[in-house]
């Protein structure tokens, strides 16, 4: 089950940025599982793409992944350090750092000078092997035993996510949940008739108070 985290997130100052009027259920790690998600649906694209119609989806790719990676560092790393341990965030902020080069590097070649598939591929593989670290250990590790972080930082995650905007693909969300976390959080958010909707309802219902 999700864990189902209130946090009542205040207007930005910006008038122009969208906010949260209400109280919103979130787990910030089901979130960050839901833009790897939506990551490697992008890979896959540019894997079929040629020439210059890579080129929206290597930018759409890049801009993804760095505020990604901002959100973490600036939010979720510092405060897991006591959960998870120190060299567990610098080992993160160092693979990080590899993804930024490999970005710049790929960008260079983009959309198809020599070598521009190589350089997505050492993107795609490093990006592969960090998702991993978070999902299968970092992530359930948080989930166990800093329940309380996870709230804590709950606020701030979403307002630096809407600072950042990133956004929040139904089918992303859907992919990085079961249905039982879904509908926990569709309650814990107050989506009426949560009970009786299917999964991708119950992710495009979240999706939509989380735009």
């Amino acid at each position: 089950m999700l864990t189902a985290r209130v946090a009542t997130i205040s207007p930005p100052r910006n008038p122009s940025h969208k906010h949260y009027d209400q109280e919103e259920a979130v787990d910030p790690t089901k979130l960050l599982e839901a833009d790897h998600r939506a990551a490697e649906e992008l890979f896959r694209k540019i894997h079929k793409a040629e020439g210059s119609q890579r080129t929206p989806l290597i930018d759409e790719l890049a801009d993804a992944l760095r505020a990604h990676m901002e959100l973490e560092e600036q939010v979720l790393y510092p405060a897991m350090k006591p959960v998870t341990g120190a060299e567990s965030v610098q080992e993160a902020n160092t693979e990080h750092e590899l993804a930024r080069n490999g970005l710049a590097e790929m960008l260079k070649l983009a959309p198809d000078e020599p070598g521009f598939g190589a350089a997505l591929e050492a993107v795609k593989a490093g990006i592969g092997h960090h998702v991993d670290e978070e999902e299968n250990d970092v992530f359930p590790k948080l989930r166990r035993e800093g329940g309380k972080i996870l709230e804590e930082i709950a606020t701030p995650f979403m307002q630096k996510r809407l600072e950042l905007g990133l956004p929040m693909d139904p089918a992303a969300l859907a992919a990085a949940s079961t249905k039982e976390e879904l509908l926990a959080e569709a309650r814990s958010a107050g989506i009426e008739g949560a009970s009786s909707m299917t999964k991708d309802e119950l992710a495009n219902a979240l999706a939509s108070v989380m735009a």
